[in-house]
């Protein structure tokens, strides 16, 4: 299973992402765990998942959540065209993607 962590300033444009994404896993026949948090919550979630991707408007946060995690899990920001589209399957491939790294 993998467990994904979606970000942005308050948590509640990247809930419909986690929708997708979810959607998108169950197409795929892949099991999956996601949700979405505020940037300011992270540190209360961060270590039940294995990535965490942030939204872009929240990319000024990508370094503080960096060195928050210390290199445990991999960050990264979410692909504007993805994020503006709501594609869960873009999300899902570069979620699965860090986590193989």
């Amino acid at each position: 299973m993998y467990k994904i962590l979606l970000c942005c300033v308050s948590g509640i444009t990247t809930n419909k992402l986690v929708k997708a994404v979810k959607e998108s896993a169950k197409e795929k026949d892949i099991k999956v765990m996601c949700w979405a948090v505020g940037s300011k919550s992270v540190g209360l979630s961060w270590a039940d998942a294995d990535c965490v991707l942030l939204a872009p408007q929240s990319a000024s946060e990508l370094s503080k959540i960096e060195e928050m995690v210390h290199g445990v899990i991999p960050c990264a920001l979410i692909n504007e065209n993805d994020f503006v589209n709501m594609n869960g399957e873009a999300v899902l491939n570069q979620a699965v993607e860090l986590i193989k790294k």
